[in-house]
């Protein structure tokens, strides 16, 4: 049974193939999602069929302007899916956590598990990380491991900051909570523990608190200093509408603690068509650009997990600008494990 509790990233193929034989040599327990042999379309190891670009290209609307071979090399980027399962052998218990991510470099790949070690140490812990784009089988396994440890009740945590967007969609789908899957259909997870689905931290006021410090690190004179904080965004329109609605409550609670002149959200719809985010950055550029004019200082913050190539693309962005840039994602920050031991504690308020 599903339980629904609403609240709340160009490499060469070689490149990636290197990519996975580090991971593998450094962490065997890294665990690709399924093996195929091979095909004439293949992204990694999954086999790739025209009726699935069809289906890519209906749903994606960046894909509606790619080729087959600009899909595969899309994907590619994306890097693996696959599971780590983080608590030791003897660590069991009745619940159990799995902390899905849709997938970082591999330095944002270990904040992200660190971020879950010490739940990891006291009860059955694992992560499951990728797009589940094109498969969930490292989300089964994840779950099918944490039942081994005794798990009769998994709490599920969706960890992004996009609250409306195609991932957390694909998510609520692997795990029965809607019919259509938002990208390819994949397998759903089956399972007879209890499957808690938690609120993405996206909405919860302690992003509004971590936003804040990361703020105040970089601030010399709040007054003369404008902060914008820059979200990766969903790539529909009105998914974005509501996701510019959720950073301006975030941007509310840091201007009434704070004597900052601006506080401004912003999304960049990362995976939107390419004319939709040049659009969202040029808004952006203009901003800091009317900032700069007028003597204020800019800071940039971001709402991402982790440090990855988006800060690398909004670097590019802004070049030319001045501002100051906090690249640390929130997991970073120790509030961040506050927030999930709050989520863990679902099973208990539920009863």
């Amino acid at each position: 049974m599903v339980i629904f509790n609403r609240q709340r990233r160009t490499v060469r193929r070689s490149c990636v193939i290197i990519l996975l034989a580090m991971l593998f040599v450094a962490a065997p327990q890294l665990v690709p999602a399924q093996e195929h042999e091979h095909d004439q379309h293949q992204h990694g190891d999954h086999v790739m069929t025209p009726e699935m670009f069809t289906e890519l290209r209906v749903k994606v609307p960046l894909y509606r302007e790619y080729t087959d071979a600009q899909i595969m090399e899309s994907m590619e980027r994306m890097g693996p899916n696959f599971r780590v399962y983080l608590s030791n052998a003897d660590v069991a218990g009745d619940v159990g956590v799995l902390a899905l991510g849709h997938g970082f470099q591999v330095t944002g790949n270990q904040e992200f598990q660190d971020a879950y070690a010490p739940v990891a140490a006291q009860q059955p812990t694992a992560v499951g990380l990728g797009m589940a784009m094109m498969t969930s089988a490292h989300i089964q396994t994840a779950v099918d491991e944490l039942t081994a440890a005794g798990a009769t009740t998994i709490v599920v945590i969706p960890n992004t900051t996009v609250e409306n967007g195609g991932l957390t969609r694909q998510w609520g789908y692997i795990f029965g909570l809607q019919n259509e899957a938002e990208w390819l259909s994949v397998p759903k997870v089956q399972t007879n523990a209890q499957v808690i689905m938690a609120p993405t931290p996206t909405t919860h006021p302690i992003l509004s608190s971590i936003l804040l410090d990361y703020a105040n690190a970089y601030s010399k004179e709040p007054e003369s200093e404008v902060v914008a904080i820059v979200s990766h965004g969903p790539s529909e329109a009105e998914d974005n509408r509501k996701e510019l609605i959720i950073l301006e409550e975030h941007a509310s609670r840091i201007r009434s603690n704070s004597a900052f002149a601006e506080v401004r959200g912003f999304t960049l719809q990362d995976d939107a068509p390419s004319a939709v985010r040049r659009a969202n950055v040029g808004s952006l550029r203009e901003w800091v650009e009317d900032a700069n004019a007028n003597d204020k200082r800019v800071i940039i913050l971001t709402t991402l997990l982790v440090e990855g190539s988006v800060q690398g693309k909004i670097v590019r962005d802004l070049d030319g600008l001045d501002y100051a840039f906090n690249k640390d994602g929130l997991m970073l920050h120790p509030d961040f494990g506050v927030w999930v031991l709050e989520v863990i504690d679902i099973p208990k308020n539920q009863g």
